[in-house]
């Protein structure tokens, strides 16, 4: 066997060299052939080229000789510039022609001749387009006359040239095809050749089919050997399920058709199935997330056997099994993690309504008390309600802080998008910590700020947020009698507020981790002034909603400075008013620009709109419009006095009603002047003017058409907040309680109502049911949301204003309802509303 098995081999061995040294020595051949046929190729295409630049100058001089003599008869410029173009292109393929045909002499001698011949032409061309051009027609005309007939000779020349490479050419193209008939030759033998090896091999191969025996005894040994290794593998298999169903999660293997190749005891539990009736299993029908081998991400839906479904969290891998992909899919059950979230959200909900009420009640109550508003009290007493107050607004800011980070961990956290000024936030938020400040003995100081208004989109009330835990810790951390330094700078499309304080500064190993909840500085002094640790982490998360950032730096000269960017508004006009302003209009009337300026400015700050005119006669023209609530008056007027004026618009039932406020340098005297006329002047300011008397009889102005106090329906079920309302507003308004949304709604229908104030959580419903009442009364009232609960953007248009428990003070509450009653809080729909 194995001398038969020489035999085969040899012979096949023998038809491989021989076919391989024929096949060598044929490609040697054929590479000459070709390389000879290449040279031979390369010799009839100089040939062609040779004859078509023949034709070439032929055709140009023929063309130039045409075209001078075109231009005697026509004198167009363009055949005299097409004739001299020809003409230089006949030299040039002469030249070519004396170059391509260099090895033949016979060929150079006649294309020499024909360019003398050539020469003479174009000579006898250029005279005649000279002769034209100079407008000697007559002599052009002699000249072609006179011009011996040259072209007989060049054609003979030309003709001599071609018959000679026509000659080369047929040569060439004979031997051309020589050298294709030897390479059929050729190629027909190596076919045949190949053909005679291949049916040795064949012969060769047949033999060897004679060992086939020999070979199936070894391939029954190695199945043999693939058996042991199949139960090995079976044994590896077995342990690995058994690791798979020690896991708790559900594990599923799927292959890349989307069938469940492997799953565990788990899955049987969470499928309410046996593990193996999975195996074979569509993906679709357990995970339809999975589908088309998709590889999700977090929480996906899983449909158990009998139709019911369970959240699931899902993390996938993938790896390589016989050559094909394969997934690993991990499945958590999602629903326990869903009821404690649930749980905790109730808590919070309760923690927010029953901790947020109460603390109102207590620290309206205290800071009343505090106030005098309920008579004088001892000095030990109001020692004691005075730290009682301080502590309830402690204990209100730590609700307030756990309440928002539960907010923004959850996503829940909304912000309104208002067109807001920049520095008359800053402003308003140094007001309101004033008196912070002065507890801790510091002063705000605003040490830049633009000349130019700063509009921007935001939540006014959220970043007025930022801003108070900026300015209390710099006045917290500050000593006493320092300055906490303000600053408002724009770096192109972006406003950058800071605020510097003068403390210790920011440990250094605490920086990385100041913005993170209940991050505080662990050292002695700095746990001695309070806090959560809430509200840097708060501030972070609300600029990062603005689309802005936060952070802080070292001062120089020592303490931090910290600071906040957020985007801009392009500018709009200072003259021109805002889409759907709907503030109150006062009508200046002052002729001193520098003044006008600032009563504007004064009069924009309270929330009025302002606009100016420098004399009697305008104001007269534009009061008369019927769009100004509330007018001020110089006496002192170029042209017609403001005494004058006084009387005009009082004699004119147009403007008899509307308000006037007169700001002038002699007041007084007029006030005299007009003593016992029926003028109803607000009030007589003197200059320079006192800002906040101008305040005072604005506030009057808007309260001209109100006869008695205020009617308010308060829809709240806690007593003890109606009554804290009620002391607050007791001067401005009567409160109406209502404790239920049904009650509330039959107030509604017994009469009309000043304002309206809504807690959220009533016990029988929502108070935001009364709003679809409230707003399809004509003219509607205007709404406060005064609840536990933070507003909604899902009914922030249709309210006037909201105020969140605990997050409210006296002062803001007051001056809210006194807005609102006063019409100084507008609208958000636009649309009529009841106001006094």
């Amino acid at each position: 066997m194995e001398k038969l098995l020489g035999s085969v081999r040899s012979i096949v061995l023998l038809a491989i060299l021989g076919f391989l040294l024929f096949f060598g020595a044929a490609g040697w051949l054929g590479k000459q052939f070709l390389a000879d046929n290449a040279r031979t190729q390369a010799r009839v295409d100089h040939t062609n080229l040779v004859i078509a630049t023949i034709y070439e100058a032929r055709l140009n001089i023929a063309r130039a000789q045409a075209l001078s003599r075109s231009f005697v008869l026509t004198g167009n410029p363009r055949d005299a510039a097409v004739a001299e173009d020809s003409a230089r292109l006949a030299t040039d393929k002469l030249l070519d022609l004396r170059s391509l045909t260099a090895d033949n002499p016979d060929q150079v001698r006649r294309f020499d001749d024909a360019a003398v011949i050539t020469e003479q032409i174009l000579v006898t061309n250029d005279r005649i387009i000279a002769s034209v051009r100079q407008g000697d027609l007559d002599g052009a005309q002699a000249i072609v006359r006179g011009a011996a007939d040259q072209a007989p000779a060049f054609r003979a020349r030309i003709e001599e040239a071609v018959a000679t490479e026509t000659a080369l050419l047929a040569e060439r193209q004979d031997a051309t095809e020589a050298t294709l008939r030897r390479i059929a030759w050729l190629l027909g033998g190596v076919a045949a050749l190949a053909a005679l090896c291949g049916l040795l091999a064949a012969w060769a191969l047949s033999r060897q089919v004679r060992t086939d025996q020999k070979r199936y005894r070894e391939l029954e040994q190695a199945k043999l050997e693939s058996d042991a290794a199949a139960r090995a593998l079976a044994e590896s298999q077995a342990q690995l399920q058994a690791m798979l169903d020690s896991a708790r999660d559900p594990i599923l293997v799927v292959g890349q058709d989307g069938v469940v190749g492997l799953a565990n005891r788990a899955c049987g539990e969470a499928f309410g199935v046996a593990a193996g009736e999975l195996v074979g299993t569509d993906i679709s029908a357990l995970a339809p997330a999975l589908a088309g081998g998709a590889q999700p991400t977090g929480e996906v839906t899983v449909t158990r056997r009998d139709g019911s479904s369970f959240p699931a969290e899902i993390s996938t891998g993938v790896f390589e099994r016989d050559g094909h992909a394969a997934s690993v899919c991990i499945l958590r059950d999602m629903t326990e993690r869903h009821r404690l979230d649930q749980l905790k959200n109730e808590f919070v909900s309760t923690v927010s309504h029953e901790l947020r009420t109460p603390l109102t009640s207590i620290r309206g109550s205290l800071g009343l008390i505090v106030a005098g508003a309920a008579g004088a009290i001892p000095d030990k007493a109001k020692s004691l309600l005075e730290i009682a107050h301080k502590n309830s607004e402690r204990l209100v800011g730590l609700v307030n802080d756990i309440l928002d980070i539960e907010k923004i961990e959850s996503g829940r956290m909304e912000f309104r998008h208002d067109r807001l000024e920049v520095g008359a936030l800053v402003d308003q938020a140094i007001e309101m910590n004033q008196a912070y400040a002065a507890q801790h003995r510091v002063e705000y100081w605003v040490s830049a700020r633009p000349d130019a208004a700063l509009l921007m989109l935001g939540d006014a009330d959220r970043i007025t947020q930022v801003l108070t835990n900026l300015l209390s810790n710099a006045a917290k951390f500050s000593p006493a009698d320092a300055v906490v330094d303000v600053a408002i700078h724009v770096f192109g499309h972006f406003v950058r507020i800071s605020v510097r304080d003068h403390g210790a500064g920011i440990p250094e190993e605490f920086r990385s981790r100041i913005f993170q909840r209940f991050a505080q500085a662990d050292a002695s002094d700095v746990r001695r002034k309070g806090g959560t640790g809430l509200g840097l982490s708060i501030a972070k998360a609300i600029i990062e909603r603005h689309g802005g950032r936060i952070g802080f730096e070292p001062a120089e000269g020592g303490g931090t400075r910290f600071w906040f960017t957020l985007p801009l508004l392009a500018e709009a006009p200072e003259s021109a008013a805002l889409p759907g302003d709907t503030r109150r209009r006062v009508l200046i009337c002052e002729d001193d620009p520098d003044v006008a300026t600032l009563l504007g400015l004064m009069i924009e700050q309270d929330g009025w709109r302002a606009d100016i005119v420098r004399d009697a006669e305008t104001a007269l023209e534009k009061a008369r419009t019927g769009q100004y609530d509330a007018m001020t008056v110089d006496l002192l007027l170029p042209g017609m006095d403001g005494i004058t004026l006084i009387r005009q618009l009082r004699a004119d039932p147009a403007t008899a009603d509307l308000p006037i406020v007169v700001v002038s340098a002699t007041a007084q005297d007029g006030k005299r002047e007009l003593n016992g006329d029926a003028f109803n002047i607000v009030d007589w300011l003197d200059k320079p003017i006192e800002q906040l008397r101008l305040r005072t009889a604005l506030r009057q102005a808007g309260l001209r058409s109100r006869s008695g106090r205020a009617c308010i329906l308060h829809v709240e079920d806690d007593d003890d907040v109606i009554k804290v309302v009620g002391a607050i507003v007791r001067d401005e308004a009567e409160i109406v309680p209502a404790r239920s949304l049904q009650e509330g709604r039959a107030k509604l229908a017994q009469r009309r109502f000043d304002l309206v104030i809504i807690d959220v959580g009533l016990p029988d419903g929502s108070g935001l049911d009364l709003l679809e009442t409230i707003s399809a009364r004509t003219p509607r009232e205007p709404v406060l949301i005064f609840s536990a609960q933070d507003s909604s953007a899902s009914y922030a248009s249709a309210v006037s204003a909201s105020l969140v428990k605990s997050r409210t003070d006296n002062e803001q509450l007051h001056q809210t309802i006194t807005d609102l009653i006063n019409g100084l809080i507008q609208d958000k729909q636009g649309g009529p509303r009841h106001g006094r």
